[in-house]
C-alpha cells in the first residue's frame, strides 16, 4: 500500500526542482522531506529521484508522479460527488504553458476559471515545444503544447493557431534592411530566441529563408514581454504573435518586416482520467482558445 504522504512529497520534490524549495511549499524541514523520499525509495526498493541540480525523476520515480497526478484526479472526482451545495474552498492545478500563450489568450481563460469554478492555477512556463514534458514526469495535470500526438495515458484536443510575424521597430528597419529583406541582411541583424530549447526561428528561417545556413545573431530572453521589449528599443526583431502585436502596430511602434508569417497549431493535453474540475478546465480553456486563436 503506498503512502501518499510520500507519493505528495515527491511530486513537489520533482515540481520545486529541490528538497529546500519543496519543504518550504510543504512546510517541512528539508530532513523531513528527505526522510519520506527515503522511506518512499526503501518500499519500492529503487532510487526515486536523481539528485542533481535541479532534482528529478528516475523512471520508477515518474510512475510513481503519473499515478500519484491520477490518484488525485479521481479524489477530486470523488469530492465533487460527496460535496453538496457550494465548495468550502478554493482548487489549484498545476498546469504546464507556453509563455505565448500566457501574453495573449490565456489571460481571459483563467479568469473565467476563478471567477466561475474558483479554480486557482499553478503555472510552470516552458517553450511549447517541451511543455508536454511536465506532463510526461506527472509534474502537472495538463499542459499545452504544439505536439499534436498524446503521450500513453493522455489525450489532446486541438485549441487554435497561433500565428507569428516577423517584426521590428521602424529604425531597426531603415538600419538593418534598407535595400529590403534578403538573407545576407538577415544574416547579421540581431533577433531574440526564448531558450536553448526554442526552435521556433529556426522553422520561420528555413520556410522562408531556406539560403540562411544559421541563426542570426541573437539574444536569448525567457520572456514573451522581452521579445517586445527588445523590438521596441530597436535593437532586435523578434516573431511575435499577432494577438500580442495588435496594439503596436496600431501605434506605429512595430511594423512588419515582411508578409511571411509561422503559424502553430496549439493542443491541450491531460490524463485520460478526467474528474469534474478537469473537464470544466478543458471546457473553459477549448472555448477561449477558439474564440481567440486561428
Amino acid at each position: 500500500m503506498l503512502d501518499y504522504k510520500l507519493l505528495h512529497a515527491l511530486a513537489e520534490v520533482v515540481r520545486q526542482g529541490s528538497f529546500d524549495k519543496a519543504a518550504r511549499r510543504l512546510n517541512l524541514t528539508q530532513s523531513a522531506v528527505s526522510q519520506r523520499i527515503g522511506t518512499l525509495e526503501q518500499r519500492v526498493g529503487r532510487p526515486l529521484l536523481v539528485r542533481a541540480n535541479p532534482v528529478r525523476a528516475t523512471d520508477a520515480g515518474l510512475l510513481l508522479l503519473r499515478h500519484q497526478q491520477q490518484v488525485a484526479l479521481m479524489e477530486a472526482n470523488l469530492s465533487e460527488a460527496l460535496l453538496t451545495g457550494e465548495r468550502s474552498r478554493f482548487e489549484r492545478i498545476a498546469l504546464a504553458v507556453n509563455a505565448d500563450s500566457l501574453a495573449t489568450w490565456l489571460p481571459q481563460a483563467l479568469t473565467r476559471l476563478f471567477d466561475e469554478h474558483q479554480l486557482l492555477t499553478e503555472l510552470i512556463v516552458e517553450d511549447e515545444d517541451i511543455t508536454l514534458n511536465r506532463l510526461k514526469a506527472g509534474e502537472v495535470a495538463g499542459c499545452i503544447s504544439a505536439t499534436a500526438k498524446p503521450v500513453q495515458g493522455c489525450r489532446a484536443q486541438p485549441l487554435g493557431t497561433l500565428r507569428y510575424q516577423m517584426v521590428a521597430a521602424p529604425a531597426f528597419i531603415e538600419r538593418h534592411f534598407p535595400n529590403g529583406l534578403d538573407a545576407e541582411a538577415l544574416s547579421q541583424a540581431p533577433t531574440v530566441v526564448y531558450s536553448q530549447h526554442d526552435d521556433l526561428l529556426s522553422r520561420f528561417l528555413a520556410r522562408h529563408f531556406p539560403k540562411l545556413d544559421h541563426l542570426p545573431p541573437h539574444h536569448l530572453i525567457p520572456s514573451a514581454q522581452g521579445f517586445v521589449d527588445l523590438a521596441l528599443s530597436g535593437i532586435a526583431w523578434a516573431l511575435i504573435p499577432s494577438l500580442q502585436l495588435a496594439p503596436y502596430a496600431r501605434a506605429g511602434a512595430l511594423q512588419a518586416v515582411t508578409g511571411h508569417h509561422l503559424d502553430v497549431p496549439l493542443y491541450w493535453h491531460s490524463w485520460r482520467l478526467q474528474s469534474p474540475t478537469m473537464s470544466r478546465l478543458a471546457s473553459v480553456l477549448i472555448q477561449e482558445a477558439k474564440a481567440r486563436l486561428g
